[in-house]
């Protein structure tokens, strides 16, 4: 009996020191920001059958938070819906609270308001109910990331967000997770960015010496880009954007967290390139182009190992339950063993499938992604800054170039063009909707300097890459040729474009309210030349102001 007893104590505490190596070894890849290994050994964990379910649902919570860091927010909520089974099954009031500010964080990260409002009010119902400080204190600053997002314009939003702040800084030293604090003084001064930058200042120096101190990393890095802005933005000094940006840099390399690298490249450059230090503008331009390659392939090779880990987890769940069944329930098992063959033929033909298109796909266009549409995107944004550099400078000297501002619309719209190619799935097609809607805010500070209203009305109509070059270009005409000759500065100026699909084809229509000189001829040879290309016959009305529009299959 002795012996027994002490074979069970035993494995008793092995398996306790097992479970701390584990949540050990997981909390040292996510403070080190190696989340591929945090997924490893959580995978393996959650298909160990000695775990309890709740146990494992709380990994589950921690799993969709590394899905999340690692851009693969679509799988997070999965695992989040079912932990939030077994807790309320349990009725863990903690363990739901944490999952719906878990959620929320998510929806806000995805850019989804209305869900990550809708899961925030859940989480504020059980706010008083939980007795867990850390999840609070997660909970005041995921709420005040979420109105600094959506409501920083509303006063009450404001005066909420300092009030939430307030409850956060009075505990510092009860707050464990330190990037809490780091975050709620970077939130505070990201709110004054605008209208009191001195204050913002002083929030983002105070958040950066909370993350040096603690060495809370990712903050730090977030934390250096902001400091860099500022000094970038702000006060035009470029040397000291510098010194910050590479200190978040340097940081980033130390975790190897590629997504806060491309960000930090990325600002590099324009910083670089504003203090006219062409030669370190290139370079961080190549190195960003680097870090984009590395970032699609790692896409393209994490997207199948989700989903056959997915698959995996599901049937080890169902393998479990099927092992715990009696004989009196064999046929039942052998349904499920049926059913679960069947899925995974389905999802293993499926998977085959689109990998094989796109195989051929990446193929196809890996040259085109790697060196074609970075190449030209980055030449023409750098393009596009000496040209704004020059039209600042005649700004400066009283002088005005309208002829500098429609090169430089058409290049952007190009570049446009090119950045939603790179976004698309088979870099040939392109929707007009997304594409117009990028024109349309380029345009919009223009607009409101010269008092035109810009109105938009484009259907989803996807279109091939050659015509929605053309379209872009000659809407981009269009609207130099409205702002430049059309109107008068006494009248109300419109401009209204509209993209309606019809069938197999669609309609496009442009018009200006312009009050020309009726002896004024129009003959707007470019659009002309370029409707050419796209094989459609415009048609043209000037009275009233100008109207074009034709008709294009798809």
């Amino acid at each position: 009996m002795r012996i027994i007893t002490t074979i069970f104590f035993c494995l008793v505490l092995q398996s306790i020191f097992s479970q701390n190596n584990f949540d050990q070894r997981l909390q040292y890849f996510i403070e080190n920001s190696q989340y591929d290994s945090a997924r490893v050994i959580i995978l393996s964990e959650l298909r160990n059958e000695k775990i309890s379910y709740k146990k494992k649902a709380s990994i589950k919570i921690r799993y969709a938070e590394v899905l999340k860091s690692l851009a693969k927010s679509d799988s997070c909520f999965y695992y989040l819906e079912s932990a939030e089974k077994t807790f309320s099954k349990l009725n863990d009031t903690n363990e739901l609270f944490r999952i719906f500010v878990v959620k929320a964080e998510i929806s806000r990260y995805i850019g989804n308001r209305n869900l990550a409002n809708d899961f925030i009010y859940k989480a504020e119902k059980l706010f008083l109910k939980s007795n867990n400080s850390e999840y609070k204190y997660y909970y005041l600053n995921r709420r005040i990331a979420i109105l600094a997002q959506y409501y920083n314009n509303i006063q009450d939003s404001v005066v909420k967000i300092h009030k939430l702040s307030n409850l956060i800084l009075a505990d510092q030293v009860k707050i464990k997770d330190k990037s809490i604090i780091v975050y709620t003084l970077n939130e505070i001064g990201f709110l004054s960015f605008v209208e009191e930058p001195k204050t913002a200042l002083y929030y983002f120096l105070k958040a950066f010496k909370v993350a040096e101190k603690y060495d809370t990393k990712i903050a730090y890095v977030d934390v250096s880009i902001n400091l860099g802005r500022y000094y970038q933005q702000k006060e035009g000094y470029f040397s000291k954007a510098i010194y910050y940006y590479q200190k978040g840099l340097k940081k980033a390399k130390e975790i190897n967290n590629l997504w806060q690298m491309q960000q930090i490249y990325n600002e590099l450059k324009n910083t670089t390139f504003l203090s006219k230090d062409y030669e370190n503008a290139m370079h961080y331009s190549d190195s960003l182009n680097g870090i984009n390659i590395l970032l699609n392939e790692y896409e393209n090779r994490k997207k199948y190992e989700f989903l056959e880990n997915n698959y995996i987890i599901q049937k080890k769940e169902k393998e479990l339950v099927a092992s715990k069944k009696n004989q009196l329930l064999l046929f039942v098992i052998l349904l499920f063993l049926f059913t679960g063959l069947a899925t995974l033929w389905f999802y293993s033909n499926k998977i085959r499938k689109s990998k094989k298109t796109l195989e051929k796909l990446n193929t196809e266009n890996e040259f085109l992604i790697s060196e074609t549409n970075h190449r030209i995107n980055n030449n023409l944004q750098l393009i596009s800054l000496l040209i704004n550099e020059t039209i600042r400078k005649n700004k400066a000297q009283n002088k005005e170039d309208k002829d500098l501002i429609r090169l430089q619309s058409k290049i952007q719209s190009i570049a446009l063009l090119h950045r939603e190619l790179y976004a698309s799935k088979d870099k040939k097609t392109l929707d007009l909707q997304l594409y117009f809607t990028k024109i349309e805010e380029s345009f919009s500070e223009i607009c409101i300097n010269e008092n035109i209203i810009l109105k938009l009305n484009v259907d989803s109509v996807i279109s091939d890459s050659d015509s929605a070059m053309y379209m872009g270009l000659m809407v981009t005409e269009l609207i130099m040729n409205s702002i430049k000759y059309a109107f008068k500065e006494d009248q109300i100026k419109n401009i209204a474009i509209e993209i309606i699909k019809i069938q197999d084809q669609f309609e496009f229509s442009y018009s200006d309210n312009g009050q020309k000189n009726k002896s004024q001829e129009i003959n707007p040879i470019l659009v002309k030349q370029l409707c050419q290309q796209m094989g459609v016959h415009p048609e043209i009305i000037i009275n009233n102001g100008f109207h074009l529009s034709f008709k294009k299959s798809l």
